[in-house]
């Protein structure tokens, strides 16, 4: 009888220690989960009618905070994003998902709620954005929020145009908040997985020309992996890490207008620009050694995408528009030597010149991003490079 007691009270423990844990770490980013793992193990020796009095409060905490989150849901331009990616330091797409969003502001703007529109955001068994299996694909398009970006359409998205030309097919293995380190892990990911056609990466020169110490070690092995996704979509589920994050983001100093330049307008229209991305003459990206791993994994094609100053240069009184020699720059990295290189900052410069004729614009005017007109520029100028 003794023995079965003590096995009932290691049970209990266990229990206690496992849902004390779990439901915890749903309140944390990924990268400070040992907090939930540490308290969780110091409740371990506290006596079983305190272990059961705090399993049924954090019980009871959790299910009217998730009540309390579905009554009162906060909404920003960040709001969408957190539903299809799971977090910054667990940065996959949510897999799966079929969104109809009201979706208003930008990310240089993202309170106002003057403009909305109504976009449909549907993401695969990997989390991202296609409507065809990467399988049937000719090319995989690698990047970041340029591609994957939750204020556009499905049906408006670079892939969705590209495929409609009928020529090749393009999956979109884009993600927001993603770098050239998550580029070359992508692209590892799909070759190891025997997919060994042609891989275009599409670096943005307003944050990804950095230089890059650290690789985004092993990055891949998670994008399958079925025990993290199913406890990230549980964690998804709840969303109090989010959630609580927008409400202390309330609280605190929003520093996000020194970011932003709103004194610019062209055409009479008013554009935001991000400081940021006033990119200078000497700007370079340098890989460590650590990337000389990635030989095998480069892209067949790079397309450099200017930023939103870039293109409309000569509109901004106080910026000198820089001439960069992006295949130079890239070319410096060994790992990128054996890449075509297209830069499309010359085609988006001379049609944003022709489409400010009829007063339309190909970035989003409160918003770093390329417009749906800014995206299908893009696409006439990628189908003219590879078709050539």
């Amino acid at each position: 009888m003794n023995e079965q007691y003590k096995l009932k009270k290691i049970s209990l423990s266990l229990f206690h220690f496992f849902l004390v844990f779990f439901i915890l770490s749903l309140f944390f980013s990924f990268d400070k989960i040992y907090i939930a793992l540490i308290v969780a193990l110091i409740t371990i020796f506290f006596n079983q009618k305190i272990k059961k009095i705090i399993s049924i409060n954090i019980l009871v905490l959790t299910f009217s905070l998730k009540i309390i989150f579905l009554l009162l849901s906060p909404e920003d331009y960040y709001s969408t994003l957190s539903k299809t990616i799971y977090e910054k330091d667990y940065l996959y797409g949510v897999r799966n998902i079929e969104l109809k969003v009201n979706i208003f502001g930008g990310n240089l703007n993202p309170t106002d709620k003057s403009k909305t529109k109504i976009v449909n955001i549907s993401t695969d068994k990997y989390g991202f954005r296609n409507a065809i299996d990467f399988k049937d694909s000719d090319f995989i398009l690698i990047g970041d929020s340029m591609l994957h970006n939750h204020r556009i359409d499905d049906n408006y998205l670079i892939n969705s145009i590209l495929n409609k030309s009928k020529t090749f097919k393009f999956y979109n293995a884009a993600l927001s908040s993603t770098d050239v380190g998550h580029y070359l892990e992508t692209i590892k990911f799909f070759k190891e997985n025997n997919y060994q056609r042609k891989f275009i990466a599409f670096f943005f020169t307003g944050n990804d020309f950095l230089n890059y110490d650290k690789v985004q070690k092993n990055y891949s092995d998670k994008l399958n992996n079925i025990i993290y996704r199913n406890y990230f979509e549980i964690k998804e589920f709840f969303d109090f890490f989010t959630k609580i994050k927008f409400v202390i983001q309330i609280f605190k100093e929003n520093k996000l207008p020194d970011r932003v330049d709103k004194n610019k307008t062209i055409n009479d229209e008013k554009v935001y620009f991000y400081k940021s991305y006033y990119v200078k003459p000497d700007q370079n990206l340098n890989l460590s050694k650590k990337f000389d791993f990635y030989k095998n994994y480069a892209p067949d094609i790079i397309v450099i995408i200017p930023t939103k100053a870039q293109v409309y240069c000569k509109y901004i009184q106080d910026y000198n528009c820089p001439n960069i020699n992006y295949e130079s720059v890239l070319k410096n990295n060994k790992i990128f030597e054996n890449s075509l290189i297209l830069d499309s900052t010359k085609y988006l410069t001379d049609n944003a010149e022709i489409f400010l004729n009829s007063n339309e614009f190909i970035y989003e005017k409160e918003d770093t991003h390329l417009n749906e007109l800014g995206l299908n520029i893009l696409s006439k100028f990628l189908l003219k490079n590879i078709n050539s």
